[in-house]
């Protein structure tokens, strides 16, 4: 919701209240002080919805999702690769899978580079890779639901707004005094089940996803808050009552979000080491040039 428009509801809220509490009054029969009256309600409502003019906007993460998929992508050797978050299957990079015929080619090749490219790059390579996607994947997880987050907060503030001026309308009629709104955000961010690493990394936490990409089974229930509405008063307290939870129910799936993230990254951390099974060993013979490269330390060695 944009900045005018919700600022646009909150003023709206505040003179609701206003004319809500004058009528209630005026029914009785008595002259109610209109200035008092407005000067009880100012401010009781744009203070408190400004703040959700300021959160992220959905829409700005998806370049970073995309971004995350294509390199899932290119560490995917289309061996039932699958995102560990919402299980879609990602297609082959076939550059990839071509390194693991690479032995097969150089069959030819012996000697001591020959057995240490083997044994400390070609194979843990397949391993490695499978670790990095996976990694890649619980941050696009991770990513997607503070996406699902901020969208689902828009719509809740967006109902509160409504629903208190909808009660605010029925102040002191002969209708349900009661009102409610859903919490929807609390059903944001679902909790992953312990995704394993391979390669020697022995390592397996639980990860987050947005609710809504990961499968009815893996969602919270809405959360219906019901409220009193039987005064213009009780209407503004349930209000901010209601904009209390909410902010609570952010920071409670944020904190989901952020505890995922730092165990994934002690986790790597953990690992990072010689013989790391996130990243791939550097061959030594990059590392070499001219003769050395062509002597029986490097390519020309033979048993």
């Amino acid at each position: 919701m944009s900045f005018d428009k919700l600022m646009s509801k909150a003023q709206e809220i505040e003179e609701g209240a206003v004319d809500a509490e004058y009528r209630q009054l005026a029914q009785y029969g008595g002259r109610p002080d209109y200035g008092r009256i407005k000067e009880k309600y100012q401010g009781c409502a744009t203070p408190l919805f400004e703040p959700f003019t300021r959160i992220p906007d959905p829409g700005n993460y998806q370049g970073i999702i995309d971004q995350l998929h294509g390199a899932m992508s290119c560490l995917s050797n289309g061996a039932h690769m699958r995102d560990p978050i919402t299980g879609e299957s990602i297609g082959a990079n076939n550059d990839l899978r071509s390194i693991e015929t690479a032995a097969d080619d150089l069959n030819d090749w012996s000697g001591m580079a020959a057995h240490a490219f083997k044994a400390n790059f070609l194979d843990p390579f397949p391993a490695v890779a499978s670790n990095q996607f996976l990694v890649l994947g619980i941050m696009k997880g991770a990513v997607e639901a503070d996406q699902e987050l901020w969208r689902r907060t828009r719509d809740d503030i967006e109902g509160i707004a409504d629903s208190t001026i909808d009660a605010l309308d029925n102040v002191a009629s002969c209708g349900k005094s009661d009102f409610e709104f859903t919490l929807s955000v609390l059903s944001a961010v679902a909790a992953i089940g312990a995704i394993p690493f391979t390669g020697g990394a022995s390592v397996a936490f639980a990860a987050v996803g947005a609710a809504s990409a990961v499968g009815g089974a893996a969602q919270k229930g809405l959360k219906a808050v019901k409220k009193n509405g039987g005064s213009a008063e009780q209407v503004i307290n349930s209000m901010k009552e209601g904009i209390d939870e909410l902010t609570k129910g952010i920071r409670k799936e944020q904190g989901e979000i952020t505890k995922a993230l730092n165990d994934y990254a002690g986790a790597v951390d953990q690992q990072n080491k010689a013989d790391s099974p996130f990243v791939s060993a550097r061959p030594k013979l990059a590392g070499m040039s001219g003769s050395v490269l062509t002597s029986g330390k490097g390519v020309g060695g033979h048993d």
